[in-house]
């Protein structure tokens, strides 16, 4: 069973491989080490909502491809 912030992790990660580019290369554009975006990615440290949005500006895209629905949560905790 897998937390949100592992969905928003792994969803994350989706959209940095769907515009090619590495970890490091994120990781310089947030102005961050690289191993805060894999543990950003790996959901083992919790990101803030700003943090969240800017990544989303930087990978152009929306709130939909970042945040589980309520539906997944459900069944990922039930």
């Amino acid at each position: 069973m897998r937390s949100v912030i592992e969905i928003i992790g792994k969803n994350i990660k989706l959209a940095r491989v769907k515009k090619d580019w590495s970890q490091a290369e994120l990781a310089h554009l947030l102005n961050v080490e690289q191993s805060y975006v894999s543990r950003v990615e790996s959901g083992a440290v919790a990101i803030s909502c700003e943090r969240i949005y800017e990544i989303m500006h930087l990978l152009e895209c929306d709130t939909d491809d970042i945040f589980p629905s309520i539906s997944t949560i459900k069944n990922k905790t039930n």
